[in-house]
């Protein structure tokens, strides 16, 4: 019962922190208002919490058995699997709607399909540059 309580705290935790990081990387037009103000601290502070909370139950439950694994089982799928799904889906969910942006992307090449995949959300100092040839 524990673990699966554990589990849980820890993918709210992703889910959280998925969250703040598309925030902290997106433009200021397309930031989510309750990110702007000083509640991002609460957001921020609460995934923290959230997954040492998660990786505690599942270290002290079980910590005659099992417990420290599945706790390192925990935190790697946090840091390694979850956000491989849970990222595309924040993003996808979070991005503004195609209809609101498609007279500008669709002169990039963009289209309803792949809009969400790009970096033209994303504030210019968080982009990765790409290399020129010299």
């Amino acid at each position: 019962m524990y673990y699966i309580l554990g589990i849980l705290i820890i993918i709210v935790a992703s889910v959280l922190q998925a969250y703040c990081e598309y925030n902290r990387q997106a433009r200021e037009d397309i930031k989510h208002n309750i990110y702007k103000t000083g509640f991002r601290f609460v957001l921020e502070a609460l995934w923290i919490l959230l997954l040492g909370a998660g990786s505690v139950i599942l270290f002290f439950i079980g910590i005659a058995g099992t417990g420290w694994i599945w706790a390192i089982i925990a935190i790697i799928m946090f840091w390694l699997v979850l956000p491989f799904i849970i990222t595309p889906i924040m993003r996808n969910r979070l991005l503004p709607p195609w209809d609101e942006v498609k007279a500008d992307l669709m002169p990039k090449g963009y289209n309803e399909r792949n809009y969400w995949r790009g970096d033209w959300w994303m504030d210019e100092s968080k982009r990765k540059k790409k290399k020129t040839k010299r």
